[in-house]
Order: C-alpha cells, then structure tokens, then sequence
C-alpha cells in the first residue's frame, strides 16, 4: 500500500498488474474501504494485463479524515437536509472526483478506465463529464444520476456502536440488502466486517460523504453531457438503489449501454466478483479493438 497527496489530501491506495493494455481505476461507494473490492473482482482486470488502481476514499480507510466536522454540526448538516433545505456540505463529489484526477496525476498516468460504484458511480460520472480527456470508458455500477431521497438518507446515516453492534448491522445489510444469488453467508460478513472495523472505523465520515451525496443538484444535467464509452451495471434485486435508478442513467448518457444482472444486490461478494468483471472488461475490450 502507498499514500501520496491528492488534491490537497492524502489518499491511500494499492495497484496490481502490469500496465500493458491500459489502466482501471476502482472508486468505491459511501463509507466502504479498497478492501471491500473483492479479489475476484480487480484481479480479472490484473490477469488481462491492467494496472488496476483501488483506494480509500477522503473520509474512509487510510485516507484523510475531516474530524473537524461532527458532532453538534453534523446533526445540524442532517436535520437541514432532512427538511429539504441546501445544506453546505464539508465537501462535495466534486472534489472527490478531483481527489482521482490527483491521484491519477501522482502516479503518472494520463487516462484510465474508470469504474465506480454506488457514491463511486456519481464520482466516476463527474469525471466522464468534467475530465473526459483523462477517462477512456465509465462504468457506473449500482448508482444513479439524480439527487439523493432524503428518506435514503435515514437509511445510510451512520451511528457509532460498538464492534460486536457493527459486525452484527453488517450482517444485518447484507441480508437484507446483499446479492442473493451470490450469498456467501453470515460467517463471511462478521470476517469482513471485522476486517474493516479493524483497519478504520469511521462512521462520522461516511456521513460527510453522505452529505456529498445529498448536496448534488445537478447530477442528470451532468449525465446527459458525456460523451466517454459508458457502460451501467445494476442488479436486478437492488433493493437499497433500484434498478430504474441505473435504467435512468443509461438513458440521460447519450450512447450508454445498460446491463441488468440477476442475483445482484447491493454489494460485491467475491462469488459475484468474476462475472461482474466480465461485463466491465467486455465493455472496456470493446473499445479497444474499435479504436485499434
């Protein structure tokens, strides 16, 4: 793992692969860390000859943390957005989109394929729109492109317990919300929520990321001005996001494939990892062999 400065912050990060047909780059969503990417998933692109880059988002993992806000201030940010008003958010996807762009500045490389998921998809939609020459393909998996519901925001709004209370709410998510299909049983979530208490527990920033999230107003507008090969992946039996909401993307970006996969829920299993690889690797393939 490494760290360098991106956009004024410092962002941790890992890769793997060579390099020889190109880069990908993985933005994960709302409060989750690299280390949610199942192996499955970034080493497909490693075995195709990808640099693969993963890493923490600002306010999770490794990266930097915005503990200046909280408490008292976040209620306040909550009930203001909560009651529909404009809220000023600590950040916003704008500058974590540019948090990439300085990443990518940092390790020397120029233009990428760019992958994200969920709040990673809104992020990875930004940079499509805003910094196309540095985007080769978009793919944006189980996202959208409108403004956020504030009743979505009771749900993802996060409180500090304990670590046993963590890992059994964990559990709780991916049954409820998780990929069926794919399931890999209530052991494998306590493991990997325990893994991720263990490297970094940071509730107050995955609701800063949250008010990100919230504070975007103009996302469709956004969308319907890209012009990068864009693929939309969504599970079919998303029940957090649901699948009109990644139909609705593909249709705002003009030329945008859409790929409903059954058994997808909201998350990544590592059974869920391959085939899912699949779909993003054919689209990224497919733009290879027309440009060559």
């Amino acid at each position: 793992m490494g760290t360098l400065t991106a956009n004024q912050t410092k962002i941790a990060y890992e890769t793997s692969g060579s390099g020889e047909t190109g880069t990908v780059i993985l933005i994960r969503g709302q409060g989750t860390q690299m280390t949610h990417w199942p192996e499955s998933f970034y080493q497909a692109f490693t075995y195709q000859g990808f640099l693969t880059v993963r890493f923490d988002n600002r306010d999770t993992g490794l990266s930097e943390k915005f503990d200046h806000i909280s408490d008292r201030e976040l209620e306040i940010l909550k009930q203001t957005a909560l009651a529909g008003k404009e809220i000023s958010p600590p950040y916003t996807l704008y500058d974590m989109a540019l948090d990439v762009i300085g990443l990518m500045d940092g390790l020397g490389i120029p233009s990428a394929h760019i992958v994200g998921i969920s709040m990673g998809g809104y992020i990875s939609q930004i940079i499509a729109a805003k910094y196309a020459s540095r985007v080769l393909t978009m793919t944006s998996i189980m996202s959208g492109s409108g403004s956020l519901d504030p009743r979505l925001m009771e749900r993802l709004w996060l409180t500090r317990k304990s670590r046993e209370s963590f890992i059994e709410e964990w559990v709780e998510y991916v049954q409820q919300f998780g990929s069926k299909k794919y399931f890999e049983g209530d052991d494998h979530s306590r493991q990997q929520a325990a893994a991720a208490y263990d490297r970094c527990y940071s509730p107050d920033g995955a609701n800063r990321q949250l008010f990100a999230i919230a504070s975007m107003k103009n996302g469709k507008e956004l969308a319907k001005s890209i012009t990068i090969p864009t693929l939309v992946v969504h599970g079919a039996g998303d029940l957090l996001l649901p699948p009109s909401r990644g139909r609705e993307t593909a249709k705002l970006i003009p030329g945008a494939t859409f790929k409903l996969i059954d058994g997808m829920g909201h998350d990544i299993p590592p059974g869920l990892g391959k085939p899912l690889a699949s779909v993003v690797l054919e689209h990224i393939q497919s733009t290879i062999k027309f440009n060559s």
